[in-house]
């Protein structure tokens, strides 16, 4: 999992005398006890944290961003380990291996609760050993975007960092590069353009796009030439490209909608990589 694991927003879940209020669903009514499992459940499939509270306690916080933004970090925990509890119960002695690491948009306090799992390794900042011969670095930095994200970098700093990770690599062309942000110029990289409100730019009825990738990730790969580089960072551009002889894969993302994208590789040892496919369900 490479990245951008946490959600976007908390939505006050907010209890009355009659049930529950959820206005972020755009619903007046009232919801029973009984019904907020599936209300909840909806709020999380939109990309955010469902949050049950009281309208005093929303009118006690107020416009305090500290405590706002404690609520949000904590709420993002709590989602995290019951994940990882998740996927503790599902893999403990399955010989498999799950590697799961923060992206740019998630707090770096994340990375502990990543590190308390017994099932869960997070690849930054080591070189991953992946079985015959083949070795996995992975960085979730990015250059800098428009949102002021908590992990980004310039790009001349964002090179020499994935350049460091590189160098124990024993031979980089049977390596794969997991890099959240994508190279820029590519099929992966592609995202709206924003005007200064930070909104969507339309002309003629269609949503402008620009390229935002990474020109430090792009220069890595060209002159290392993995066997593989694995990217999400913009959820629009799901797909699969080569720079040179390296396969590119951004498997996109669609939490809004509930769906879950991915991606299958098949590394051999005497074919490198075998082949691939994108996936969702």
């Amino acid at each position: 999992m490479g990245g951008d694991i946490a959600g976007k927003a908390v939505v006050p879940v907010i209890q009355t005398g009659g049930g529950f209020r959820v206005p972020r669903l755009g619903e007046q009514r009232a919801f029973t006890e009984d019904e907020l499992p599936a209300v909840e459940s909806r709020v999380r499939d939109m990309g955010f944290y469902p949050y049950r509270t009281t309208q005093e306690e929303l009118e006690a916080i107020g416009s305090d961003h500290r405590a706002i933004d404690a609520i949000f970090l904590r709420v993002m925990e709590e989602s995290l380990e019951r994940w990882l509890a998740l996927a503790e119960e599902r893999l403990a002695g399955s010989g498999v291996r799950l590697y799961v690491m923060t992206g740019n948009d998630d707090e770096p306090r994340l990375r502990d609760v990543l590190a308390a799992s017994p099932v869960v390794t997070d690849p930054e900042d080591i070189t991953v050993d992946l079985g015959e011969g083949f070795q996995m670095v992975a960085s979730g930095w990015a250059n800098p975007t428009p949102w002021n994200s908590p992990r980004e970098m310039p790009e001349a700093e964002l090179e020499q960092h994935l350049e460091q990770l590189i160098a124990p690599l024993h031979d980089p062309a049977r390596a794969v590069f997991n890099f959240h942000v994508p190279p820029i110029r590519t099929p992966l990289d592609r995202a709206p353009v924003l005007n200064a409100s930070l909104k969507p730019v339309v002309k003629g009825g269609a949503v402008m796009m620009e390229s935002v990738g990474s020109e430090a990730v792009r220069r890595v790969i060209e002159r290392h030439q993995p066997l593989l580089a694995l990217h999400g960072h913009i959820h629009e551009s799901r797909g699969a490209t080569k720079i040179g002889r390296t396969v590119c894969i951004n498997p996109g993302s669609e939490y809004t909608e509930g769906v879950l994208h991915g991606a299958l590789a098949v590394l051999d040892r005497r074919q490198g990589l075998k082949r691939y496919q994108l996936t969702s369900g």
